[in-house]
């Protein structure tokens, strides 16, 4: 089947769970997107939020601190992401030891020799054993204390390592503050496994982000490329294949089979996104419809990546908050000009934005100046 790019990203809104059908449960809605980018915490609770219907913030915390049905770690890629407690363990045996062996040299520029790395491993489990929980601003002293270092991001390094190799995950937040506790006390030992974990990934992430190449899979993981390939290959068979104006993509059937369904409904639907959410972050290329210096503004360096607005999955602009006493003051800066319509929509993101946080959002809007002079 051919398609065309504004095609591709309707159906990508679709698969992502951005669209008309929405999850009605945390987990569901952190599995509708493969995992929930976690770095930032506005970012995982929207990344929850617009992904669901009548879910609160409170529901997110709910889950994470409480249920412990969503777990928060680093997984794809190194970062920081929020997975269904159930497949909390199989996707660390996948990931873990692949992404902390791309540190090696930044783990040397911190100071931290191969016997600290192996030491550190051991205390974090006889600490906590012993202690429960640890807050985060406990850590670079129970550190220097234990003659580990504990100077500049070294702390952060080790307990990125202790997670990734299979000791340590967040817990529940301790008086507003993160916490560290042994994965074996946070959650149950006897998850169901996939048969062929690696498949089971390619799985997941091709229902969450297709169409999508198998070079958008490998980057999405970061595992090897050999590693990836088997993934993919062990499922193509089930895929459908799809071209995106001449690029071979792979989509599950169950989507392939309503393509004309969903690409029949109305178009110019807007939707606001926090901060790195997962449709930004899922592609080896961002193909989001915009000209490169305006793309640039989602990601202007330092690895962070910016709130957006959409429209059909195309990118339409951007924003920023400031907290006023009670309220939330949103600027959106448009990177085309938005008709009535759009701005309507935008009126009832905001407000859905606002009954989930809890608070009053008020929003103005300004046209992006390279817009506005490509225009």
């Amino acid at each position: 089947m051919e398609l065309s790019w504004s095609d591709a990203r309707r159906l990508r809104i679709h698969a992502q769970g951005l669209g008309a059908e929405r999850a009605a449960d945390v987990p569901s809605a952190v599995r509708q997107a493969g995992a929930v980018q976690a770095q930032d915490r506005l970012g995982w609770l929207l990344g929850v939020g617009t992904r669901s219907v009548g879910l609160t913030a409170s529901d997110v915390d709910q889950a994470r601190n409480v249920e412990r049905s969503v777990v928060r770690s680093w997984f794809m890629r190194g970062t920081l992401h929020l997975v269904p407690a159930e497949d909390f363990r199989w996707m660390l045996d996948l990931l873990g030891e692949a992404m902390d062996a791309k540190a090696l040299k930044r783990r040397a520029d911190l100071g931290i020799s191969p016997e600290d790395h192996a030491r550190v491993l051991r205390f974090f489990r006889d600490d906590l054993a012993e202690r429960g929980t640890l807050k985060r601003t406990e850590v670079t002293e129970v550190l220097a204390a234990a003659g580990l270092p504990a100077e500049s991001q070294a702390p952060r390094h080790l307990l990125r390592t202790a997670s990734m190799l299979g000791v340590l995950c967040f817990g529940a937040d301790q008086d507003g503050e993160e916490s560290h506790v042994l994965i074996d006390d946070w959650l149950p030992e006897d998850q169901t496994l996939p048969v062929d974990p690696i498949a089971e990934l390619a799985r997941r992430y091709f229902s969450a982000y297709g169409p999508a190449t198998a070079a958008d899979f490998r980057w999405w993981t970061g595992l090897p490329a050999a590693d990836s390939r088997r993934g993919f290959q062990a499922i193509a068979d089930e895929l459908a294949e799809v071209s995106v104006e001449g690029t071979r993509m792979w989509m599950i059937p169950e989507s392939a089979e309503q393509i004309e369904q969903i690409l029949s409904r109305p178009t110019e639907s807007v939707r606001v996104l926090g901060p790195f959410d997962p449709y930004l972050l899922g592609y080896a290329k961002r193909e989001l419809g915009v000209l490169d210096p305006l793309l640039k503004r989602i990601n202007a360096g330092g690895g962070m990546i910016r709130s957006c607005v959409l429209i059909d999955g195309r990118l339409a602009g951007t924003w920023d908050r400031k907290r006023r006493s009670r309220e939330l003051s949103v600027t959106v800066t448009a990177f085309e000009a938005l008709p009535d319509e759009a701005q309507s929509q935008l009126d009832a993101e905001f407000a859905e934005i606002g009954r989930f946080l809890g608070t009053e959002v008020n929003w103005t809007l300004a046209l992006d100046p390279a817009a506005a002079r490509s225009g």
